[in-house]
C-alpha cells in the first residue's frame, strides 16, 4: 500500500507552481562539437590523438591524456593525466589559499585568487563552444581537501588539492539539476587538467499541470517500495529537502525534453535490527497523464523509469 504524505516527517513543504515549462532539448552532433574538441586538446596539451567508437560515442586518446563525446547528449568530457605528475602528492601550493571560516575545517582560494580562476575557466569554455548560452549561470571554485597521515595514522599536513571550478544553470528562476546539467573545470596552479561540459540546448516549451504537493509526491516517492516497506516496518522516514527542479539527464541518456521534477534527500531511521540510510532520489514531480494532455510522450516522461529516480544511499554508523 502506497505511503501517505502523512507518513512522511518533512522539515519543510515545499511551494509548487500551477504550472511548469516543459523544453525541446536538442543533441550537438559530433561534428558539432568538433571545433570545441580540438579547442580543448590544445589547451590540455594533449598532442596527437587516436579516435574509436564505442557503443556510447567517440573516445580519442594520446599518451598524455583523452577526451570523450557522448552521441546521446554532445557532452564532452576532457583531461590531462600527465598535468599532476609533477607533484609529490595530492596536495598542491595554491596562491591565495586561506582557511574558512565556516563547515568545519577547510581551505579554499580567497576571493582575488578565485575571481582569477573563475575567468581563466570560462574564457577556456566558451573559446571551445562549451557552455550553456540559454540559461542564467553561477560560477563557484571548490578545492579538494587533502589530509597527508604517517604510518600511525596522524595527521601531518592538511592543505588544498586540485580545483574544480563549478558551473551551475538555472531556468526560469529553477535550478536545473541532475548530472546532464553542469560545465566543469578541473585545474592545478599552473595549468587546466581537464573538463566537462554536458547541457542540451534548449528549443521551444510546452506548458503542463503541477499537481498538489501530496499529489507531486505520490507520483514517485510515496510509491517507492523500498521506502513503504521500511514505514510499514516502523522506521520514521524523513525528508530533509524537497526541491523542485528542471532535470537533465546523464550524459549517456537521451533527453528530448528538459522536465520538472522533485529532488529529494532523507534518511531512514534505524530500527531495533539497524539498517537505517540516507537516500538522495530525484522523482517526477508531473504525472504522465498531465504530459499526455500536453502532447508529450517519452520513457524517462513515464513514472518513475530506470534511471530518473535513482538512489544513492549510505549506511548509517
Amino acid at each position: 500500500m502506497p505511503l501517505k504524505i502523512g507518513d512522511l516527517q518533512m522539515t519543510r513543504v515545499p511551494k509548487l507552481p500551477k504550472v511548469a515549462a516543459v523544453f525541446e532539448v536538442s543533441t550537438p552532433s559530433y561534428s558539432a562539437r568538433r571545433a570545441g574538441i580540438d579547442h580543448l586538446s590544445a589547451a590540455l596539451r594533449l598532442g596527437g590523438l587516436r579516435s574509436f567508437e564505442v557503443d556510447h560515442g567517440v573516445i580519442m586518446a594520446s599518451e598524455r591524456g583523452e577526451i570523450e563525446f557522448f552521441h546521446a547528449s554532445g557532452a564532452v568530457w576532457a583531461r590531462n593525466a600527465a598535468a599532476g605528475r609533477a607533484a609529490a602528492s595530492e596536495l598542491r601550493k595554491w596562491d591565495g589559499v586561506v582557511e574558512s571560516k565556516t563547515g568545519g575545517r577547510r581551505v579554499k582560494l580567497n576571493a582575488e585568487a578565485s575571481r582569477r580562476l573563475l575567468g581563466q575557466a570560462r574564457d577556456l569554455l566558451e573559446s571551445a563552444g562549451l557552455i550553456a548560452r540559454d540559461a542564467d549561470i553561477s560560477a563557484s571554485v571548490e578545492l579538494d581537501q587533502v589530509a597527508r597521515l604517517d604510518a600511525k595514522g596522524k595527521e601531518v599536513a592538511f592543505g588544498a588539492g586540485q580545483a574544480t571550478v563549478k558551473f551551475a544553470y538555472t531556468l526560469e528562476g529553477m535550478k536545473v539539476a541532475g548530472a546532464g546539467a553542469k560545465s566543469l573545470v578541473f585545474a592545478e596552479p599552473r595549468s587546466v587538467a581537464g573538463a566537462f561540459h554536458a547541457w542540451r540546448p534548449l528549443g521551444g516549451a510546452r506548458k503542463v499541470e503541477v499537481p498538489s504537493v501530496e499529489e507531486a509526491l505520490g507520483v514517485g516517492l510515496l510509491s517507492d517500495p523500498e521506502l513503504e516497506l521500511y514505514a510499514r516496518a516502523g522506521h520514521s522516514v524523513r525528508l530533509s529537502r524537497v526541491d523542485f527542479v528542471y532535470l537533465a539527464l546523464p550524459a549517456f541518456m537521451r533527453q528530448a525534453h528538459l522536465f520538472p521534477a522533485l529532488q529529494i534527500e532523507g534518511s531512514v531511521s534505524k530500527g531495533e535490527r539497524g539498517g537505517g540510510f540516507d537516500f538522495a532520489r530525484y522523482h517526477h514531480a508531473v504525472p504522465p497523464k498531465a504530459y499526455a494532455a500536453a502532447d508529450l510522450y517519452a520513457p524517462y516522461l513515464a513514472a518513475n523509469p530506470d534511471g530518473i529516480a535513482a538512489a544513492g544511499r549510505q549506511q548509517k554508523r
